[in-house]
């Protein structure tokens, strides 16, 4: 070169940051001791400060990411020796244990306590018949309390479900009864002199309806609330998968199927409105209704006006089956509910006593001097 020549600016200088990258990789791969020792500014003099710092920022990106990658490397290898004890254990020789069975003498299986399933099993026997003799020595002489309130639990038990058994038989005689009470109103010749009466005692008032709310005449209250909740009641429904089958029980559920819902119903067949319509009385039927004095004592008469005219009594039969076939359900289902507390109580009882449970759960009294406060009686 001459003297004339004049040093290039950085105006003059190409500001592609591609062609510094490409320089400087060059340099590195043909002088690669000189990258320990060059940090990141001065590996980068020949740049501008803008060019400078776009190359050190993307030095520092590509430095993390190699950290990155070589941590997870290193997780990797880690978990696949974890994951796979064969191959360590078939490299290190020493690694390998001995069978825990009684008596064995050959190496375990990887990954196992033992080299067979039989070792294990054999282990296992030898385990119960060492601890469970002295656990059922130590549960035969410490008393359980847990033990005595299953037993005063399970006499309760018995003792309500034969006051319900006792009941419900009462019922099904109540039932029986009201039978032959209706048989015998039907039996009554109809009298016309006390429709006659009946009809001058009585006074016009009005009352409101329950269900929707009209104004009413007393003498036809009853037919009307009846034929009201009837309509209202066939608007919702209630059934189950499955018919009710309860041996000795006659006349309880409706037990009508519905192809739509694919469901039984499960109303009282005496009050459902929907299944079951009342039929139709003939002008010469007579009430047949028992009459009563101060509302519960039975005078043995009865109400001999028709049937389609008397409305002090009307669907006497319904409501009166209706009301014994509810008491059955409920002794019923009160039947179901001890079945259920029983057998809980039982399960439990077998349990705490068993196999699982004495090699488990142990007891121990650090001072035998002191009583077991458990035990006390609770006053």
């Amino acid at each position: 070169t001459s003297d004339n020549s004049q040093l290039l600016s950085e105006k003059d200088l190409p500001q592609d940051s591609n062609v510094y990258q490409d320089f400087f990789g060059e340099i590195s791969q043909h002088l690669p001791g000189l990258q320990p020792w060059m940090n990141d500014t001065e590996e980068f003099l020949f740049l501008d400060s803008a060019l400078q710092k776009q190359a050190v920022d993307m030095k520092k990106m590509q430095n993390s990411k190699k950290k990155v990658e070589r941590k997870k490397e290193k997780k990797q290898k880690l978990m696949e020796k974890s994951k796979d004890p064969k191959q360590s254990d078939a490299r290190d020789p020493g690694l390998m244990r001995q069978c825990l069975g009684p008596g064995c003498v050959y190496p375990s299986r990887p990954g196992s306590k033992y080299c067979s399933d039989d070792c294990g099993m054999k282990l296992a026997a030898d385990r119960i018949y060492e601890i469970l003799p002295q656990r059922i020595q130590q549960w035969q002489k410490s008393p359980c309390v847990a033990e005595e309130h299953g037993k005063k639990m399970l006499e309760r038990i018995q003792r309500e479900q034969q006051d319900t058994q006792t009941r419900l038989k009462d019922i099904e005689c109540n039932f029986h009864e009201l039978e032959a009470i209706i048989l015998r109103g039907k039996q009554q010749t109809v009298c016309k002199d006390e429709e006659v009466s009946g009809n001058g005692n009585s006074v016009d008032l009005q009352i409101f309806c329950v269900s929707c709310g009209q104004p009413i005449s007393v003498h036809v209250a009853l037919r009307h609330m009846e034929r009201c909740f009837a309509k209202y009641e066939c608007k919702s429904s209630f059934g189950a998968m499955h018919p009710t089958c309860i041996e000795g029980a006659t006349r309880l559920f409706c037990d009508a199927y519905d192809p739509q819902s694919k469901r039984y119903c499960k109303r009282l067949q005496v009050l459902c409105p929907e299944h079951s319509k009342d039929p139709k009385v003939s002008d010469d039927e007579v009430c047949g209704c028992p009459l009563v004095h101060n509302v519960f004592e039975v005078t043995g008469n009865f109400c001999r006006l028709p049937k389609s005219v008397c409305n002090h009594h009307y669907c006497w039969e319904k409501l009166r089956r209706a009301e014994v076939d509810l008491e059955r359900v409920r002794a019923l289902q009160k039947l179901e509910e001890l079945v259920e507390q029983e057998q809980k109580v039982r399960t439990a009882m077998t349990n705490r006593a068993g196999l699982l449970g004495l090699m488990l759960h142990q007891t121990i009294q650090h001072d035998p001097l002191t009583s077991d406060l458990r035990s006390k009686v609770d006053s």
